[in-house]
């Protein structure tokens, strides 16, 4: 190895480096110059513990001799690949004396490139060069990539979710109900749904305009979803309708559960109007279990539920009427005692 060198070059994000050599001499003079260079040096006498450090830390380049007891460059080389994760490459230089023939094995078995021996420092300086412009290249591309993946899950998210309200809405709605009957079926899960609504909200509108309009029903909504279970799943349904999905409920469970929301809801205390004393804004709730016919079929049991609601006054929470119900809900099959 020549004694020439050149200056080093300070770079912003140093590279994590390996060294695998048995020889103690040349393992310490690599180090050295890696370190000379800015770059951080783990050394190893064999590809064993190269190996070893580069799964505990992966690094951003090995050095290593082709020739090591236990494990040997190129057999570094090939546990490098398996184990490296897809967005993860790690830049392999295979030191060698070796002929050109065992050369194209080398670079087979996954080597980016290989210094034959006797070493010259500047060779391998040029190739850290290269080494860590391939490095940062990565680097980026793999942070723009993250930016782009990042960029994609908001954009799904956003066009799954009322941009008023801030939960799911009819797009959302429709992905998560086409899985439920089959659940129903083969495993015996239950869902019961609750349509609400606003009681009497356009009075509320015509009253104090829509933009307060809009403020409630943010409001309603975050109440409604702050006293749901964690399983729960809220979506705006309509202008002033909301519907909840209840896994693992049974209709007197879900109708008690969301008579809690009803009365957290009376407790806002949002005045109907400014001749209205002591009336507040309140909604009503139908609950249907799923079973027998399509989610369709099932919501528009909670609608009809809903609607019975009104019919009673309003402020209060309906489930259908069992008798109603399909006589597969009530079937072992669909996991609902008899």
């Amino acid at each position: 190895m020549t004694a020439s060198a050149i200056p080093a070059r300070s770079t912003p994000e140093p590279l994590r480096v390996i060294v695998a050599e048995d020889d103690p001499d040349a393992r310490e003079v690599l180090g050295d110059i890696v370190r000379s260079l800015g770059h951080s040096c783990q050394v190893a006498g064999d590809g064993s513990d190269a190996s070893a450090m580069h799964q505990a830390n992966r690094a951003d380049v090995i050095i290593s001799d082709w020739k090591m007891p236990i494990v040997d460059g190129l057999q570094l080389c090939r546990e490098v690949r398996e184990s490296d994760p897809i967005q993860w490459h790690t830049h392999f230089i295979l030191v060698t004396g070796r002929n050109d023939r065992h050369l194209v094995e080398g670079l087979h078995a996954g080597a980016d490139e290989y210094i034959a021996k006797p070493l010259d420092r500047l060779e391998l300086e040029a190739r850290l060069e290269a080494a860590w412009r391939a490095v940062v290249e990565r680097r980026e591309l793999e942070a723009s990539n993250c930016a782009l993946r990042l960029d994609s899950a908001r954009d799904h998210q956003a066009a799954r979710t009322d941009p008023l309200t801030a939960v799911f809405n009819r797009l959302r709605l429709k992905e998560d109900l086409e899985p439920l009957e089959g659940r129903v079926s083969r495993y015996g899960h239950r869902y019961c749904a609750a349509l609400c609504d606003i009681d009497k909200f356009k009075a509320y509108n015509d009253s104090f305009g829509h933009l307060l309009g809009d403020d409630v029903l943010c409001l309603i909504a975050r109440t409604i979803q702050e006293h749901l279970r964690t399983g729960d799943s809220l979506y705006r349904y309509g202008g002033e309708e909301f519907l909840v999905i209840l896994p693992e409920q049974s209709l007197p469970d879900a109708r008690a559960g969301m008579g809690r929301v009803c009365r957290e809801i009376e407790k806002l205390c949002i005045r109907h109007g400014p001749g209205a004393p002591g009336t507040f804004l309140t909604i009503s709730a139908g609950i249907a279990e799923l079973g027998g016919g399509s989610v369709y079929d099932w919501l528009r049991r909670a609608d009809a539920a809903l609607y019975q609601a009104k019919a009673l006054g309003r402020n209060r929470v309906e489930a259908e009427d069992p008798a109603s119900v399909p006589p597969s809900v009530h079937s072992k099959g669909a996991g609902v005692p008899a």
